[in-house]
């Protein structure tokens, strides 16, 4: 995080950072959130990583401090999908097999944690973007968690959540998304979700060719399945009113 403030945010005003935090320690992990809130320019969101070393997952008690505080402060958490260890794909050869599942995997491991352990309940105003699976696997998971939670197996969640988990998703703005700009079944999210919770990521310079990066917004921006408003939520004011730039 010092890097990050000295050679690029302190440089230029229009560059916003996330924050690492020591996430097996969720003491000094809430003690780098404020300092990133309060003692340092820019800093809008602070990173979970989607595998720990403790072998724990999001749902864990240990972790609601980290957002009690997240939620005082109006820190957003943010969710990078992948590594891939330990989700039975280890094996895999090529790495397209691993990278094809390593981002949109954990997500869903994470998310499903989450929703059924009740943090969205307890924290009603924590924001949380899952980011680098893309977006369409969202109606999935929206309908699997309603199912699961209208299920037998499903009676020790309804005594925590008051509503269905697809409520804390598309009326709450508790859950956010990513999306990719040639995702064909974008139309669905939306449908669903709204496209008040959905951003757009260049992920500029990791993968994408200049190339790409030019022809990506136009060709988006001429979709006929989506109108005007949610093109417009998706590649401006949304990224604005969850990270609170303005």
């Amino acid at each position: 995080n010092n890097w990050l403030e000295a050679e690029y945010i302190r440089l230029d005003t229009r560059l916003f950072g996330v924050g690492l935090m020591p996430i097996e320690n969720p003491e000094g992990a809430i003690l780098e959130m404020r300092r990133c809130k309060q003692s340092r320019k820019n800093f809008v969101a602070m990173l979970l990583p989607t595998v720990t070393a403790s072998g724990k997952t999001y749902g864990d008690p240990s972790f609601w401090p980290v957002y009690a505080e997240a939620e005082r402060l109006g820190m957003v958490l943010a969710l990078h999908g992948a590594p891939s260890v330990g989700f039975g794909f280890d094996h895999f050869r090529p790495f397209a097999k691993v990278h094809t599942l390593e981002h949109p995997v954990p997500l869903f491991i994470q998310l499903t944690d989450m929703m059924f352990s009740g943090v969205f309940e307890d924290f009603p105003k924590l924001r949380v973007v899952f980011l680098e699976g893309g977006a369409s696997w969202v109606p999935f998971m929206m309908d699997r968690l309603d199912y699961e939670y209208d299920s037998v197996q499903g009676s020790e969640i309804r005594k925590k959540l008051r509503k269905k988990p697809s409520w804390y998703m598309t009326e709450t703005d508790n859950v956010w998304v990513s999306c990719e700009m040639g995702e064909r079944a974008l139309k669905y999210t939306v449908d669903m979700m709204g496209s008040e919770r959905v951003i757009y990521a260049t992920d500029f310079p990791h993968e994408p060719t200049e190339e790409k990066l030019m022809a990506d917004i136009p060709e988006f921006v001429e979709r006929k399945d989506l109108d005007t408003k949610a093109k417009a939520n998706i590649l401006y004011h949304n990224s604005k009113r969850l990270y609170g730039i303005k």
